[in-house]
């Protein structure tokens, strides 16, 4: 799924590239020139990656270029293709709003990739093409052989997956939720700003916190011994003590193991770009800590019928 993160660098790149600022005038000894937006240039660009008649046209619609952004916004939210689809339901046009937004992405990929290499536009969209990609990545997506793919889609929604972690916290009592999903913010920041060992280092960090917080509440919440406040800070004692309990078998243990070492030690590999290895190990510890979460909403569970 295509988040609204990324909708808004996809919006910002649109207002950029087919629209202009307001100039001059005043004090400044330049004419005026009002602001604009190159409707006959957006609906060109729409035309020739063959998109439908009803969206090309609404290219002609926009008078601001504060428009432009928030048309690119709205299919998100369904609205730009309301007027199109007006017996849809808005799930429907919202769905219908993901296709154009990957799609759009693409094809602004591909022209930046093509059609910008002799145009002046090149050097100095290179960042938000580069901010664009990122967030794609942290999506789900990658950009490779001029096609937007994505090996995740039916196994991992990252956005999916962080407001699942969302929901587990608050509805498991985990108290520490503010300095974890700190952690998992500052994973994602250093991710878009390519800072692939600290975004690696958050996820774990995040990991982390999120054991310790299961382990707290898995022995409150259950009646069995508690760690103390110095165990809860020692993964390894924190892992031993959810297998000892448990919470966790032998073998899940052992691969919690094995991620946390991958977590903690990943230096570049030659056979493997960082960004990659970063978005992988980022996927592996939020999916663990889901898995882990999961597994105390079990047990609490179990242990309130016992007792009831």
């Amino acid at each position: 799924m295509i988040s609204r993160k990324t909708t808004l660098k996809l919006a910002d790149f649109f207002r950029d590239h087919f629209a202009s600022e307001a100039r001059g005038g005043g004090h400044s000894r330049m004419a005026y020139n009002p602001a604009k937006v190159h409707r006959d240039k957006l609906y060109n660009f729409l035309f020739g990656c063959n998109y439908e008649g009803w969206f090309c046209n609404t290219a002609k619609t926009l008078p601001y270029p504060r428009d432009v952004e928030e048309w690119i916004m709205k299919l998100h939210t369904g609205e730009t293709q309301a007027v199109a689809t007006p017996n849809w339901s808005w799930e429907q046009r919202e769905k219908l709003g993901q296709e154009y937004l990957r799609n759009l992405a693409e094809d602004v990929l591909s022209w930046y990739e093509n059609e910008a290499e002799t145009e002046y536009e090149k050097p100095g969209y290179k960042p938000k093409i580069d901010q664009l990609i990122k967030s794609l990545e942290l999506d789900g997506y990658l950009w490779r052989d001029k096609k937007l793919l994505a090996p995740n889609e039916d196994v991992l929604d990252l956005r999916e997956t962080t407001g699942v972690l969302n929901s587990l916290y608050s509805t498991l009592g985990l108290t520490n939720g503010t300095v974890a999903f700190h952690h998992l913010d500052l994973s994602e920041e250093h991710f878009l700003n390519s800072k692939w060992d600290d975004s690696i280092a958050n996820a774990r960090k995040f990991f982390e916190c999120t054991m310790s917080e299961v382990a707290s509440v898995f022995s409150s919440r259950t009646g069995r011994p508690a760690l103390s406040v110095q165990q809860l800070q020692q993964p390894v004692a924190v892992r031993d003590y959810l297998e000892r309990e448990g919470l966790l078998e032998a073998k899940e243990k052992e691969a919690i193991s094995k991620v946390y070492g991958l977590l903690s030690h990943t230096g570049g590999h030659p056979y493997m770009a960082e960004r990659d290895q970063a978005r992988l190990l980022r996927n592996l510890s939020f999916t663990l800590s889901q898995f882990v979460l999961l597994r105390l909403e079990g047990a609490i569970k179990i242990s309130a019928k016992t007792i009831s």
